[in-house]
């Protein structure tokens, strides 16, 4: 037969960490650490797509001159044609988590020539970010920034949140 005599503070000690652990991994895990993870990784893109002075590779002569007489900064701002992409990037609820990037179903603002071919399109010829981002992204003339920041954050962000995370458990059980 085995007796075990368990000290009473030890015991409360030992049940009020636990229930410090038990809020961290609920609060600070499910729900706060997911959203800092997604805040980070669109701040991340932000500012890589903010860093681009020219496009690469380089636009068509017609599409920079056109970009060149209505682009908001001009030729050779590839991204900043009154700033709709980085304008949707953002953190958001996704199912039980949370995503950062382009929200889904965000709009440009319209009045753009897909093609560089004439004037400024109409204001009401709105089209989806998402969109714009693939192409950007995957098409012919690829200036991928997301999947790059992706793996960046991937090898260096997530881990310092992570290790942060797991300092925050650690003190909690002690």
């Amino acid at each position: 037969m085995i007796k075990v005599e368990i000290n009473q503070s030890d015991f409360a000690r030992l049940k009020a960490a636990l229930a410090r652990l038990q809020t961290t991994v609920k609060v600070q895990g499910m729900d706060t650490l997911q959203f800092n993870c997604a805040t980070d990784y669109y701040q991340l893109v932000t500012e890589k797509i903010m860093k681009l002075r020219a496009p690469s590779p380089g636009y068509s002569k017609r599409y920079r001159n056109w970009k060149y007489e209505y682009g908001w900064s001009g030729y050779p701002s590839p991204w900043r044609l009154r700033g709709d992409l980085v304008r949707s990037l953002g953190s958001y609820r996704f199912g039980e988590g949370y995503l950062g990037g382009v929200h889904p179903g965000a709009m440009d603002s319209g009045g753009k020539s897909w093609h560089g071919k004439g004037k400024k399109g109409p204001e009401g010829d709105a089209k989806s970010i998402e969109m714009y981002g693939r192409v950007v992204e995957y098409g012919k003339k690829k200036r991928p920034v997301f999947e790059p920041a992706m793996e960046e954050y991937k090898n260096a962000g997530w881990k310092k949140r992570i290790d942060a995370f797991m300092k925050r458990m650690e003190a909690d059980w002690r």
